[in-house]
């Protein structure tokens, strides 16, 4: 599935793996651009598989001044030795019925490259909230219990991060009682999520410790969306450092890559109005 490049192994361990999901508002795409962005961090290859959409594009990280540009396909993988970290960033949907199949090569993946953990970002549907989730963050994670072990109550307790509500779905059909399943697969309920509610079963099944980051969103600019997200992240793993005066933060430190000038297509010309 990973295809590495000629400067790169497939030897990640005790590296921090984050991955996209496909989700609403393509916030986790988004905030994948700016920590590739921002930390500057080097290709080592690309996921193959039948399971993804194909794509090809010119460079999207591409600055002022630079002469020499790559091309990029619907999955790429970046990496930061210095930081002993991974982002993998997937432009393009999952192939209809194949959900199943890539999760499955890309759990295989993760194993075989020795990953000391992963985190997940995703979102979810904001008008599907209950009324517990109507205000203050919309800021969630889940984690499971092979991660819970390694960090304690880091999370909870010291980033006062709220964890997913678990709740009943009660639009369900008859035949989809939760009765006779595991504790950790009752009650998860990510609603334009994409694969992250599937991941985080298969990951507490398998013993990988994986942790969901999420944010309620809607369809739109979510760039706003994905700067939270990021900041949120950056809490945890320290990446960047961010200003602590209100007069400071006005100047953001992640940086904004090339290709979002072109997010909502070219400008219209003001000579046809």
């Amino acid at each position: 599935m990973f295809i590495s490049s000629s400067s790169s192994s497939n030897n990640w361990s005790g590296f921090t793996l984050i991955l996209p999901a496909v989700s609403v508002g393509n916030l986790a795409q988004l905030s994948a651009d700016l920590l590739i962005s921002t930390l500057e961090l080097t290709r080592a290859g690309y996921l193959h598989d039948a399971s993804i959409l194909p794509l090809c594009g010119h460079d999207p990280f591409g600055r002022a001044g630079m002469t020499e540009g790559c091309l990029v396909t619907s999955t790429e993988v970046y990496e930061s030795k210095q930081r002993r970290l991974v982002v993998v960033q997937q432009r393009t949907p999952l192939v209809k019925g194949k959900h199943e199949d890539f999760r499955r090569k890309l759990l295989a993946w993760i194993k075989d490259a020795k990953f000391s953990k992963v985190i997940l970002l995703t979102s979810s549907q904001s008008h599907e909230r209950i009324d517990a989730q109507l205000t203050g963050s919309q800021f969630r994670y889940l984690t499971t219990p092979k991660l819970e072990e390694q960090l304690g109550t880091v999370l909870s307790e010291q980033l006062h991060w709220k964890k997913l509500e678990k709740r009943k779905n009660q639009w369900a059909p008859p035949f989809s009682n939760e009765e006779g399943r595991p504790e950790y697969a009752r009650g998860i309920y990510i609603p334009g999520g994409g694969i992250a509610k599937k991941l985080f079963e298969d990951c507490c099944s398998q013993d990988i410790p994986l942790a969901v980051l999420l944010l309620f969103c809607s369809e739109g600019d979510n760039i706003p969306d994905a700067l939270s997200m990021v900041s949120h992240l950056n809490q945890w793993l320290q990446l960047v450092q961010e200003p602590e005066s209100s007069q400071q933060r006005i100047r953001s430190p992640w940086k904004i890559p090339s290709s979002w000038s072109m997010l909502y297509g070219p400008k219209f010309e003001p000579s046809i109005y």
